[in-house]
């Protein structure tokens, strides 16, 4: 008797900065014990006091090509605490413009759900944050470009034990 191949759902984080994406991508990888793919950015960024619009280039390919990785690990889930759109709403908004090439790599790549995290809870400081009085604008630009993008988001809000809640109620829905 063949075993049936069960489908990887593929789960996407996004939203402004310190919207809690990290911390609920951590928390979630850890209890379905699933791969988990790392903002790529801040890897990138660590050494570099300041940067241009042609390392958002390099950070998309590099975030593209960690996601591939993780994808060959063939898990029941892959979770990823970004995904490219957030570049490309980076770009739009710091430099006011987006190479094509961040947005064909961003088109070809497709999460099965993606989870718009709110900016309900208090900003945390960091060092490679920049936008401490505007999450509510990128709130919407992400909810704008999910939406023309026909994209299947859920809104997450609220303390981290309910937000863990609907996102594992919502996985489960999808399995």
């Amino acid at each position: 008797m063949e075993k049936s191949i069960k489908k990887m759902i593929k789960i996407s984080f996004v939203g402004p900065e310190s919207s809690g994406k990290t911390t609920l991508a951590e928390t979630l990888s850890k209890k379905l014990d699933c791969t988990l793919v790392s903002e790529y950015a801040r890897k990138y960024l660590k050494e570099k006091s300041d940067y241009s619009v042609h390392d958002l280039k390099k950070i998309a390919v590099g975030q593209s090509k960690e996601f591939y990785k993780k994808l060959k690990r063939r898990k029941n889930f892959l979770i990823s605490d970004t995904c490219l759109i957030d570049i490309e709403i980076w770009s739009e908004v710091k430099f006011k413009t987006l190479d094509p090439e961040i947005k064909k790599i961003s088109d070809n790549e497709n999460f099965d759900i993606y989870f718009l995290c709110r900016p309900d809870i208090p900003w945390e400081e960091d060092h490679l944050r920049e936008n401490p009085n505007d999450r509510d604008f990128l709130y919407d630009k992400f909810k704008e470009k999910l939406s023309n993008r026909k994209k299947k988001y859920y809104v997450v809000y609220g303390r981290l034990d309910n937000r863990l809640a609907f996102c594992l109620d919502i996985i489960s829905r999808n399995k």
